[in-house]
């Protein structure tokens, strides 16, 4: 619908009750920033966006591990912002490793 803003405003509302409650390392705060990250992508607020595809990445990594599936798709949208702004070379390197990472978990 195109409601980003209103969007914007309830993650970020999310992400503040649930760091109050579930603490700011919780897997499922990996989800939320990622959620808030897509919404930012899709306006082309790429700078936003990374560091909380960032922040979503080091939790997952730190807490459900290297080769958990969730990775992978966290990878993937990184990488995504990546190739839009034409970062190749960076991109490229996630792309891959997401694509291990779900071949792994889930058979090529």
């Amino acid at each position: 619908q195109g409601r980003y803003d209103e969007a914007k405003s309830l993650y970020e509302r999310a992400i503040t009750i649930g760091e109050a409650t579930l603490g700011p390392d919780h897997p499922e705060m990996a989800k939320w920033f990622n959620n808030l990250a897509e919404s930012l992508k899709a306006q082309g607020h790429y700078d936003e966006a990374k560091p909380l595809y960032e922040r979503a990445i080091k939790i997952v990594e730190e807490i459900l591990g290297l080769d958990h599936p969730s990775l992978a798709t966290l990878l993937n949208n990184l990488a995504q912002l990546l190739f839009y702004q034409g970062r190749y070379d960076e991109a490229k390197p996630l792309f891959e490793r997401a694509i291990n990472i779900g071949e792994a978990a889930l058979g090529p």
